[in-house]
């Protein structure tokens, strides 16, 4: 199912039933009142979600040239034509709902393998509520507007690791620009934890494109609660998408990506393999060269209080 921008919905709203009006802890000033957030996530069970893995783009199939509908195929394919790479292709992630929350991790722990958690549903404009905890060290997100793949679209990095963003916007296949406002390190703890959090260095291979506003790491440490839930809010508008974050109440990061000039992005592209709509999702990654810094083996992240309010 595709929702409406709310401008349309309003028009057939009268004929629907009434919504449930959710509290909202901590949402800024700017936030409009008299519209409805429902939840994506009825606390329970996985209804209205599914599992995809996590692949890579080889060589032979480059996301610019082939068409948004063949994309899939095509990568699928490629992973199942030979056995190794079919293991990859079969990994869905471990996925489950305990005390209230999605819990996500590589199956079996320490496997290497990455995953991504999908709506059901596709979404065009929308504002996002969410709590998230992250395990450190993981490296996780939350992806808007994502192709049926999960790696293709935008992601809101909560890269909870050792130099990783918390905030910003990644573009998946989409130039891998990292509009970061700052970075994150610390100290890994017992049980997953992290002591002494501080502003990291940055990963110079990524483009930084120019944000419209970036938050200081010093108004991002006042609103983060170390190793605790954390409320995200997420706002995107538009076909080529203008995306804003805050965590806890404060602004985080907000980008046009009309406005991005880095290598391998642009609008005609976000158009052509996006269109106006995509799924939200939560990734857990791979391990890749980082290793245990990426993903800590048995690490797993946390997502609960999932809703949506259609713009």
């Amino acid at each position: 199912m595709y929702y409406l921008p709310r401008r349309h919905f309003l028009r057939i709203s009268a004929f629907c039933g009434g919504a449930v009006l959710l509290p909202h802890i901590g949402r800024p000033a700017d936030s409009p009142t008299g519209t409805a957030f429902r939840p994506i996530f009825d606390g329970r069970t996985l209804k209205g979600w599914h599992a995809v893995p996590r692949l890579g783009f080889p060589p032979a199939i480059d996301a610019e040239k082939i068409p948004s509908g063949e994309l899939r195929e095509r990568l699928h394919a490629w992973y199942g034509a030979d056995p190794k790479r079919q293991r990859v292709l079969d990994h869905r992630g471990h996925w489950e709902v305990v005390d209230g929350a999605i819990v996500g991790g590589q199956q079996p722990p320490g496997s290497g393998l990455g995953a991504y958690l999908l709506t059901d549903d596709t979404f065009g404009d929308f504002e996002l509520e969410l709590e998230a905890r992250p395990d450190w060290p993981a490296d996780t997100g939350i992806m808007l507007r994502a192709h049926e793949l999960g790696n293709v679209g935008f992601q809101i990095n909560v890269d909870h690791r050792p130099n990783g963003a918390i905030g910003g916007v990644f573009g998946n296949k989409l130039g891998s620009f990292r509009a970061a406002p700052f970075s994150v390190t610390g100290d890994e703890l017992p049980g997953f934890r992290v002591g002494n959090l501080r502003e990291g260095g940055s990963e110079s291979k990524f483009p930084c494109p120019k944000m419209q506003f970036a938050a200081p790491f010093s108004d991002f440490s006042k609103a983060w609660r170390v190793n605790d839930w954390n409320q995200f809010r997420v706002r995107c508008v538009g076909e080529v998408p203008t995306i804003t974050t805050w965590i806890n109440g404060a602004k985080i990061c907000e980008l046009d990506t009309t406005t991005i000039t880095a290598p391998g992005f642009s609008p005609a592209l976000v158009k052509r393999l996006l269109g106006p709509a995509g799924r939200i999702g939560f990734e857990v990654h791979d391990n890749d060269s980082m290793g245990h810094n990426r993903w800590a083996e048995g690490a797993v992240c946390r997502w609960r209080n999932i809703q949506v309010r259609i713009i």
